[in-house]
């Protein structure tokens, strides 16, 4: 029995819900675009094929994908990348909405390995801070599409690249890697930056987290929050300048960027439960009685 046939056809969304077309397709390689929310089971997709590859990301909802005779659960933060020849559609149930972001381009991915098998698709699951790039690329595309001309056009290129590269980046690079690659950043700014005094916020900016995201991720590594870890860290690091590199406590409290003595002096008591200059008088006894120890007086 011969396989069922599927027209090649675009099927657009409801009238009131955001899409576009290009008004001269041939001068495109970007041939549609959609966003915002659909309600697939009130109005679902049926089974087709396009003139072009499609990128879909799920940023929420979980609507069904049916490619065939196989449904789909589609989780929320998906990215299907979907060959000319597969044909597939869209279905949820009745009043459950999700919100989809859709490119249709006449090209083929840049990269091979994001490229499917004919006829088939790529399911890939990125993290978060991807999935916040491929929504702002998909902005920009909008923006761009709102002004025809040869610099959108060429935008639009790039924007397409961008979107491969983020893609396969996200694809290749395991979230632990990651993860333990962004720590390493952190460490060598509070190492190159002890006298900022905001480090939290400049930790946020230079790893582009916010600052929940951030507190993930030091929780993961140290077991602290962010802000807990930060002042542990910095009355370490006095500590150490204090006792190893003896360090008058007013100059420790200017290199790690207090305003005042005072108040480096209530911060490192309220730590460690002794003023910095108590602190620095206990290494001084002891490191005299070891000496005195060595020379057996």
């Amino acid at each position: 029995m011969p396989g069922k046939t599927y027209p090649r056809r675009l099927y657009l969304p409801p009238a009131g819900r955001p899409r576009w077309l290009p008004s001269n397709p041939d001068a495109w390689d970007l041939l549609y675009l959609s966003w915002g929310r659909r309600w697939f089971g009130d109005s679902p997709i049926p089974i087709a094929m396009h003139d072009g590859w499609v990128y879909a990301v799920v940023l929420e909802g979980t609507p069904t994908w049916t490619t065939g005779n196989k449904p789909l659960k589609v989780q929320t933060g998906s990215v299907l990348v979907i060959h000319p020849d597969c044909a597939y559609g869209w279905t949820d149930k009745p009043r459950r909405s999700c919100r989809i972001l859709t490119w249709l381009w006449r090209s083929a991915p840049a990269l091979a390995p994001l490229q499917p098998a004919p006829g088939g698709f790529r399911s890939l699951k990125p993290d978060r801070a991807t999935l916040r790039k491929l929504a702002a690329l998909h902005a920009n595309c909008v923006r761009e599409v709102a002004t025809p001309d040869e610099v959108a056009v060429l935008s639009l290129h790039c924007a397409r690249l961008e979107l491969d590269i983020a893609l396969a980046r996200a694809e290749n690079r395991p979230p632990e890697v990651d993860s333990r690659y962004r720590m390493k950043l952190a460490m060598e700014f509070l190492r190159n930056n002890p006298a900022d005094r905001q480090p939290v916020q400049r930790l946020c900016e230079y790893l582009q987290l916010a600052p929940a995201a951030l507190n993930v991720l030091f929780h993961q590594h140290t077991g602290k929050s962010a802000k807990s870890f930060l002042l542990r860290w910095r009355m370490k690091l006095a500590r150490t300048k204090l006792r190893d590199e003896r360090l008058p406590a007013k100059q420790v409290a200017f290199e790690l960027g207090y305003r005042h003595a005072n108040d480096f002096s209530r911060a490192f008591k309220h730590f460690f439960g002794v003023t910095a200059s108590v602190a620095q008088r206990q290494t001084k006894s002891s490191s005299t009685k070891a000496r005195r120890k060595m020379l057996g007086e």
